[in-house]
């Protein structure tokens, strides 16, 4: 149910700086800021902006192998979303975002891939396969062998189950019934890769229920506190009343499946259910389903709601309760994951999987290890003197920590048909297996130990902090198998590959090499040195090391994929400073390379612009933090420009934390306009003439407390920050703007609301007045009735009547941000219309906390740019004139 919060009346208006006469007439260049601010339809920014976001991007990626490496996987389409696909008819349920006409995931409707190519590294060779007309596509997914993938096709009113044979090019429908892709919005083959296991949409379905029974409300929505202690966030959508919960269990009842790839036979396993996920075996004669449980509730979304995980017969029938989780109404966070590693007195059944390397399921449990001996005491007795436990003669009980294990439990599924793979140490956790199946690999207590399937005696500690590649360990999961680096460490992550329903650590022929990736960190050091990926063949039986891969000093050059078992060849991308990403073809131990891909700079505004990183000084305590300025790269000594700071402020407790937290940083990555989000490359400013300043603005106080010291800390961070541009000669003081985004826009306007040195501001996605968010934000976890004067003095609400400047507001209509509801800025915009304080409110239809589609991105860009040419470039120089109204 999509609601809508009333705009204020006024709210497209705001207090610009221009004669109507002239915000009516074109501009002579063709860019008239006043009217492209007052313009009530979409508006496009200075064309060589709409160039650098709209232009193709060229899509290097290698992360999505055949099993056998021998093709890889991508899909084409636009790099932004259609308005018309956002806007579809859709509902809101407990967080969940739904196509009612099209039975699936809003999520779904909205993918803008429109066709396969899959891609020969070796021999460059592609085959493309298009989307039926008017479609799209998602979820692509590799059979077991590599000669199939299975996707979904995606028509305006429902989404279907398409398999591509990989040898002749053909893709075919595997049934004419439409999926039910709400909840579960992707497919997978059994191990066997005989079968596509997928959740369709019921036979014979009822119509869906009606809100009150005729279309009319028969009652109030009705809560109930019950004298409960729920704190929670401010979620964007909640269940409001029986009928929404109607709604739910219609949309999410699904009818699983096995769908015979050859034959397109269908087979019905169980009844509907509101499922969650589905895991085939490898024959398809079990199924692991998780469904959605009841009760529902209006405190939390739905991704709180409890669940049930079983193992199905093929016929549907339960033949065992695998996990249960209950609702989760209590606490601000929260997910649906179980950790990878349990505490040790926990001794459920954890990190279950299909057993990759025969039949039945894999699981690690802990168990409480036997007593050890008995020891008489030396004085003959035990227990405390005169205790209930004294007795004459009794030895004390020597209680051993409990051990963990990896089982395999095999049909029928019975308390006595498991067999015990492998014993540790308590803290056993990820498990996975060799390709050729001849050796196990687990975490165990800060290590990797390789184990030999056929002999568990033989077993080899592969050294402390070596990891396995980064998996998710809740069922439903996926494992990550392009081998890349997981790791910041010397140690490294064990290169695996993805292969069907399970991921496998890479082994080499000989059953003894295993290769590793990770990054050599700079330290302290990272301003002037650049993180150094790395690339190992190790052989487990001696630990000893071949260096395969060092990325040099001057170019980051990181691991992608490889291209065989013995990491003879393999893929990385390669870029620095001036040189765009790129992807390579290695051959180990040589400097041979055959370049993959041909990137563009779509944005050489950006990307050749001058760069300056320095560390300014706050005045009162000596505290030194870093800035990073980008000016055009026509830019000289001596031109002062308008400027604008755009920032996002961090909490810390120490100063060390502080450092630590910049030592991630690439000094060697190439300044591209990014294509997933280019409203999230502010550096686009230097391209409108700007000086672009990104500072830190670090937060110091005691853990758990540091948000006592944000109002003090946020003003004197920035006039350190404006002091240091200014004498360094960048910027006009006269000419400064500021702006952020979500904790940075809240930022913003406390800025605004604190300080006198801004012209303008830009403030999107906000939070702006604390008490509507009562029960924590960001890192704080006090409530407001805990820490009443911080939630005060951290609203700028408050001051909206100390605003300094002119300040843009935007706002997604359906922001699902955790406490940045949209109200927050209809709100605020409302107060300074009351005020007579020069404002604008922008509210974006269909978008959500970031911008998604090419209309809005756009916009965004031109209001933006209009609102600080008026405000700061210009500022000062024109008069202002009333708010127009729509």
């Amino acid at each position: 149910m999509s609601r809508r919060i009333p705009l204020p009346s006024a709210a497209l208006a705001f207090l610009a700086a221009a004669p109507l006469s002239a915000q009516q007439a074109p501009a002579a260049n063709g860019w008239d800021p006043q009217q492209v601010l007052r313009t009530e339809t979409f508006v496009k920014p200075p064309a060589n902006i709409e160039r650098m976001i709209m232009a193709p991007r060229v899509d290097i990626s290698f992360t999505n192998p055949s099993p056998d490496a021998r093709w890889f996987l991508r899909t084409s389409g636009a790099d932004r979303g259609d308005i018309k696909a956002y806007g579809a008819p859709h509902i809101w349920l407990g967080g969940l975002q739904i196509d009612t006409r099209a039975n699936r995931a809003r999520s779904v409707t909205t993918s803008t891939r429109t066709g396969i190519v899959l891609v020969d590294p070796r021999t460059g060779a592609e085959r493309k396969i298009a989307a039926p007309a008017g479609t799209t596509i998602s979820s692509p997914v590799w059979s077991p062998r590599g000669t199939h993938v299975a996707y979904l096709v995606n028509f305006p009113t429902a989404s279907y189950v398409h398999v591509l044979d990989v040898a002749n090019g053909r893709s075919t429908r595997l049934s004419e019934r439409p999926l039910l892709a709400t909840l579960v919005t992707d497919v997978d083959f059994t191990a066997d890769g005989r079968h596509v296991v997928a959740v369709l949409v019921p036979a014979n379905r009822s119509a869906a229920p009606v809100l009150g029974g005729d279309g009319v409300a028969d009652g109030p929505d009705v809560r109930l506190t019950e004298s409960r202690a729920v704190p929670q966030p401010v979620h964007f959508s909640l269940l409001a009343n029986p009928h929404e919960k109607r709604l739910l269990q219609y949309h999410t009842t699904g009818q699983v499946v096995l769908i015979d790839v050859r034959t397109r036979a269908l087979k019905t396993v169980g009844a509907p259910a509101m499922v969650r996920n589905v895991d085939a075996s490898h024959d398809g004669q079990f199924l692991r389903v998780t469904r959605m449980t009841e009760p529902f509730s209006y405190l939390v979304p739905v991704s709180s709601f409890g669940g049930v995980q079983e193992l199905w017969d093929a016929s549907g029938k339960v033949v065992a309760t695998l996990a249960r989780t209950p609702l989760r109404e209590s606490g601000r966070d929260g997910g649906d994951a179980a950790p990878a590693v349990a505490a040790a007195s926990d001794t459920g059944k954890r990190n279950m999987q299909w057993n990759p390397i025969g039949p039945g399921l894999l699981y690690v449990q802990n168990v409480p290890a036997p007593a050890a001996p008995a020891t008489p005491p030396a004085n003959g007795r035990s227990g405390a003197e005169g205790g209930p436990s004294a007795r004459a003669g009794a030895a004390p009980v020597q209680v051993r920590a409990p051990r963990g294990q990896v089982v395999v439990w095999k049909a029928p599924y019975g308390p006595n048909d498991t067999t015990v793979l492998y014993r540790g140490g308590p803290q056993l956790g990820t498990v996975l297996f060799s390709l050729d199946s001849s050796t196990m690999f687990v975490s165990d207590s800060g290590a990797v130990i390789a184990v030999r399937v056929n002999n568990p005696t033989e077993r080899w500690n592969l050294g402390r902090n070596v990891s396995l590649p980064v998996t998710i360990t809740a069922f439903g999961g996926a494992g990550f198998g392009g081998g890349r680096s997981s790791s910041d460490s010397t140690a490294g992550t064990l290169v695996s590959r993805k292969v069907g329903n399970a991921t496998y650590v890479v082994l080499g022929t000989d059953g003894k090499q295993v290769a590793l990736t990770g990054t050599r960190a700079p330290g302290a050091n990272w301003y002037k040195q650049a993180p150094r990926p790395w690339l190992d063949r190790m052989d487990i039986t001696t630990k000893v090391r071949t260096r395969l891969m060092d990325s040099p000093a001057d170019v980051y050059e990181e691991f992608m994929a490889p291209l065989d078992r013995d990491l003879q060849q393999f893929i990385v991308t390669r870029e620095n400073r001036t040189t765009i990403t790129d992807a390579w073809l290695r051959t180990a131990s040589s400097t041979e390379a055959k370049q993959l891909t041909k990137n563009v700079d779509v944005g050489p505004e950006v990307s050749g612009a001058q760069f300056r990183r320095f560390q300014v000084t706050r005045p009162r305590d000596g505290t030194k933090y870093w800035v990073e300025v980008t000016l055009p790269r026509d830019w000289k000594p001596g031109n002062r420009l308008p400027g604008i700071i755009w920032f996002y402020p961090r909490e810390y407790s120490t100063l060390t934390a502080y450092e630590q937290s910049r030592q991630s940083a690439n000094i060697n990555a190439f300044p591209a306009v990014p294509s997933a989000r280019p409203a999230s490359s502010m550096q686009l400013w230097v391209s409108q003439g700007y000086a672009f300043i990104q500072p830190d603005i670090p937060i110091y106080g005691e853990a758990g407390r540091m948000n006592d010291n944000y109002t003090r800390d946020l003003e004197e961070n920035l006039d350190a920050v404006l002091d240091a541009a200014v004498d360094s000669g960048f910027v006009d003081r006269d000419k400064m703007g500021i702006g952020g985004h979500s904790y940075g826009a809240f930022s913003t306007v406390n800025a605004m609301t604190l300080m006198p040195n801004f012209k303008a501001g830009i403030a999107g996605d906000g939070m702006y007045n604390r008490t509507l968010t009562p029960f924590g934000f960001q890192s704080e976890r006090r409530n407001f009735f805990q820490a009443k004067e911080t939630y005060m003095d951290m609203s700028p609400f408050l001051r909206a009547d100390k605003l300094a400047g002119a300040l843009l507001l935007y706002h997604a209509w359906e922001d699902q941000n955790t406490g940045t509801a949209p109200m927050s800025s209809t709100r605020l915009f409302a107060a300074l219309q009351g005020l007579g304080k020069p404002a604008a409110l922008y509210m974006y239809p269909y978008e959500d906390h970031s911008v998604a589609t090419y209309a809005s991105d756009l916009d965004l860009w031109a209001r933006w740019v209009a609102w600080m040419d008026v405000h700061v470039k210009n500022g000062g120089k024109v008069e202002a004139v009333r708010a127009v109204q729509p």
